[in-house]
C-alpha cells in the first residue's frame, strides 16, 4: 500500500499552523498539528527563519515530505512568489521567493513544495469535509485581516479573488476585514485597537457592539448579493477569525439576504483552519481534486 507523508500549513497574518497527514491508499490520516503565533510585520530575515525552523523539524530524517502551504493573495502559487503589498502584512516579503527559500532553508526539492490561496482551500476543505458536502454551486469567503474568497461550480472550484470587487465606493476588503472595525471604532469613539476582539472585550463599547454588527453585515449581504448577481451559488460558506463572532452578524444578514429575495443558505465553519489544512493537502492528491486556475 501506497504511504505519502504531507505537512499542510495555513499561514495567516497572525499566526501560522501545520499539520502533518499520512497517505494510506484512498485515506488520508492527521497525525498531528501545532499552531504558532506568527508577527507578519517583521522583517523578512526574522518571519524566514521563523518558518523555515518549524518546517525542519518535519523534513529532518524525512526528504521525501510533500509540504502543501496555503497563503493569501496576492501570491503567484505557481512559482512561490508573495506579492502582498500595503494590506497590512508581510510587506517585506514583497517579491520574496518562497519556494526557493524554502527549499534551500531545508534541504528538499522545489517540486516538494507547493502553495495554494487559503480561500480556494478553505472552500475545498468545506466542500469536501464540512458544510460545504452535498452542494454544487457554492461561494466561500474567509473574514479577518482581509478578505479571502473562492467559488464552487459543479466539479471546478477556484479561486474568486473578490477582495478588490467593488463596494460602497471602494473595494470589498475595507468594508469585510478587520480594518473595517477598527477604522469606525476610531472615527467615531477615538480609540486604537489591534482587532475585533479588542473590540468585543472593550467595556465602554459594550453598547455599540450590536449597531456595529449591524452595520457590518449590511456591508456583508451587499457583497454577497453583488457576488450572487453575476455567479448564483446556493450557498455562502463563511471562515475566518471574524466569523467566530457570526452571532453577532449572521441574523441580521439573513434578513437582509431575505428582504432582496434572495434564496441564500448561510453556513459557519466549524472545521476552522482544518477546512484550509485539509484543502491544501489537494495539491498532492490531483487525481482527487477538482481544484481549477481562476
Amino acid at each position: 500500500m501506497s504511504q505519502k507523508k504531507i505537512l499542510a500549513g495555513d499561514i495567516g497574518g497572525s499566526h501560522f499552523t501545520l499539520a502533518l497527514f499520512e497517505e494510506k491508499g484512498t485515506e488520508l490520516n492527521l497525525l498531528q498539528t501545532e499552531r504558532h503565533v506568527l508577527d507578519s510585520k517583521l522583517p523578512k530575515e526574522e518571519i524566514l527563519q521563523q518558518w523555515v525552523l518549524s518546517l525542519k523539524k518535519y523534513t529532518k530524517g524525512n526528504p521525501g515530505l510533500c509540504i502543501s502551504l496555503a497563503m493569501p493573495a496576492p501570491f503567484d502559487y505557481e512559482k512561490g512568489v508573495c506579492w502582498i503589498k500595503e494590506q497590512g502584512k508581510f510587506n517585506s516579503l514583497f517579491g520574496c521567493d518562497l519556494k526557493t527559500e524554502f527549499s534551500q532553508g531545508l534541504g528538499i526539492p522545489r517540486s516538494q513544495i507547493k502553495f495554494i490561496n487559503d480561500a480556494e482551500a478553505f472552500l475545498f476543505g468545506e466542500a469536501h469535509f464540512g458544510k460545504g458536502f452535498g452542494f454544487t454551486n457554492l461561494l466561500g469567503i474567509t473574514l479577518g485581516s482581509g478578505l479571502g474568497s473562492a467559488i464552487k461550480q459543479g466539479d471546478i472550484l477556484f479561486d474568486a479573488d473578490l477582495w478588490q470587487s467593488p463596494l460602497k465606493g471602494g473595494i470589498a476588503e475595507d468594508y469585510l476585514g478587520t480594518g473595517w472595525f477598527l477604522k469606525l471604532v476610531k472615527n467615531k469613539f477615538g480609540l486604537e485597537l489591534k482587532g475585533v476582539k479588542d473590540l468585543l472585550d472593550h467595556e465602554t463599547l459594550q453598547p455599540e457592539i450590536p449597531v456595529i454588527f449591524d452595520i457590518y453585515a449590511k456591508n456583508l449581504s451587499e457583497f454577497i448579493l453583488s457576488v450572487y448577481a453575476k455567479v448564483p451559488f446556493e450557498a455562502v460558506i463563511i471562515g475566518g477569525n471574524i466569523s467566530l463572532s457570526s452571532a453577532l452578524f449572521v441574523p441580521k444578514l439573513l434578513e437582509h439576504l431575505r428582504d432582496a429575495t434572495a434564496d441564500i443558505v448561510i453556513e459557519i465553519s466549524q472545521l476552522g483552519e482544518l477546512s484550509t489544512i485539509y484543502g491544501a493537502t489537494s495539491l498532492f492528491f490531483e487525481a482527487r481534486s477538482e481544484r481549477a486556475s481562476n
